[in-house]
């Protein structure tokens, strides 16, 4: 808590010293940002990258990718592993100098691995691997500040709704008993309909 408390209060005070963002806009065509997600759910940890055009002062539009996973392991066994990638395309509209809403679609996929003799299941000696993925619309609130070239931003809230997906890859047919083939899928397609949630998004940018 302390550290973000100390985030937005430098960002508070740099947003005295910016310039007008908007102007800014006006004047130039795009801008990269790298992305670190401080505050995400399900899994904590997200980073990655955006390409943003500007089309007008008012008018942003943007694709962007996000990654993140986390690994169980003792010794030389894997006991469990999730990642997730999210691809968006994503319109942003601004409102005055810095405020902006965010809508678009995001593409998640995600992949988990565990070895099933750990948790009791009948199975072959194959580590099991479930893929799905799922379609989301995606809802954000953000500031974005220009100095000179550089962007700050913070995405206050980040909301990304599943409206659809499936399991691509089940771990179900290593299940030998009909009961855990069950008990597989059920937890599996937990996969394609969980929401991401995040807060305090930080973005550092450079727009050309």
């Amino acid at each position: 808590m302390k550290y973000i408390a100390c985030t937005v209060l430098s960002l508070l005070t740099a947003i005295a010293h910016a310039e007008s963002s908007r102007a800014f806009r006006d004047a130039h065509d795009f801008s990269f940002d790298v992305i670190v997600a401080t505050a995400s759910l399900p899994i904590p940890g997200s980073t990655g990258a955006a390409i943003n055009w500007n089309l007008s002062p008012n008018w942003q539009l943007s694709a962007d990718y996000l990654s993140t996973g986390v690994d169980v392991s003792f010794s030389k066994l894997d006991l469990a592993g999730f990642s997730e990638k999210r691809f968006g395309l994503k319109a942003r509209r601004f409102y005055g100098n810095s405020f902006n809403l965010t809508y678009g679609y995001t593409k998640r996929t995600n992949e988990v691995y565990l070895d099933p003799n750990v948790y009791g299941f009948s199975v072959t000696d194959v580590q099991a691997r479930t893929e799905a993925n799922a379609d989301m619309l995606h809802f954000a609130l953000a500031n974005h500040w220009q100095f000179d070239n550089w962007t700050v931003a913070v995405d206050w809230l980040t909301l990304e709704l599943p409206i659809g997906g499936e399991v691509t890859l089940s771990a179900e047919d290593q299940a030998s008993d009909e009961g855990d083939k069950e008990d597989i899928r059920t937890a599996e397609n937990v996969l394609t309909w969980y929401p991401n949630v995040a807060i305090l998004n930080l973005r550092l940018g450079y727009m050309f």
